[in-house]
């Protein structure tokens, strides 16, 4: 039996359903879809993505931070500053508008699969006055602190599945991995949420629940005076499990997972595997 510490999390109960013969079904992405509770919104909706198409000229976001209302000196703002937005009626943007404001943060070098430059949602902002080419934005929300050279996207408020889909069989053909947390972190709690390799485009949908496993082949273990079995059996033991997180939020190529239950950090680097 799996022994797991308990968690505030998005579902406080996981349905299962009783193993089967046959393939599980893979899983639908006609899960009624809810806003998340109030204490997890801001979570889901400052969760990092990861940047998987280089960004060039071509499609470089056009709205940045350029300025602030405030005659101190100053370069990190927050809930409350008026900031100035490098773009007006030209950009087609209207008082009560809603972006969210966002920056790229470049890879790490850390062990384990490599690591994409993560966009990083440092808040969002509500559009106040609107000129030919520079508008005005007031700072509703600060995941972190607002940058010059910020960039803004469209505010798309973020829902989550109503229930975790079900399933008691963790699948083990072409495993993900844990990725990244917020700011680039790379060990998440229970409560936490983290960045998976895994997005729509191989079948990820909001509900799903993975098992998360490290692999210890690879750590090191001195093989002097070990005996001959030892030596040959060392770099082949079983994956170790080390908890279970569930997707709230999916995009085409990854998706943001919230850690649910765990005996142990989840760290990048670690493997997934989807329960059916």
């Amino acid at each position: 039996m799996r022994n797991r510490a308990s968690a505030c999390a998005l579902f406080f109960t996981l349905a299962a359903l009783p193993a089967f013969a046959q393939a599980p079904p893979a899983p639908s992405a006609d899960a009624e879809l809810v806003p998340p509770p109030a204490w997890a919104f801001n979570d889901v909706a400052c969760a990092p993505a990861l940047l998987m198409k280089k960004r060039d000229k071509s499609n470089e976001p056009p709205l940045r931070v350029v300025g602030v209302q405030d005659p101190a000196i100053r370069d990190l703002f927050g809930p409350g500053d008026t900031l100035v937005i490098s773009g007006g009626e030209n950009a087609g943007l209207q008082p009560g508008q809603r972006f969210f404001v966002r920056r790229v943060i470049p890879q790490v070098t850390v062990t384990g699969p490599t690591l994409q430059p993560t966009i990083h949602t440092s808040g969002w902002v509500q559009i106040l006055g609107v000129d030919t080419m520079v508008s005005t934005a007031l700072v509703i929300h600060a995941c972190e602190a607002i940058m010059f050279d910020d960039y803004l996207e469209p505010f798309v408020a973020p829902v989550i599945a109503a229930r975790p889909l079900p399933g008691t069989t963790p699948q083990y053909e072409n495993m993900g991995h844990i990725v990244t947390g917020i700011e680039g972190l790379h060990s998440a709690a229970p409560g936490n949420v983290m960045t998976i390799d895994r997005g729509a485009n191989t079948g990820v949908v909001l509900g799903q629940r993975y098992l998360v496993f490290r692999d210890k082949r690879d750590q090191h273990v001195d093989m002097t005076g070990r005996s001959p079995a030892f030596v040959a059996m060392a770099r082949n033991t079983p994956l170790v499990e080390v908890g279970e997180v569930l997707v709230v939020a999916v995009r085409a190529d990854d998706a943001t997972v919230q850690v649910v239950a765990a005996r142990d950090a989840v760290l990048h680097g670690d493997l997934i595997a989807p329960i059916r």
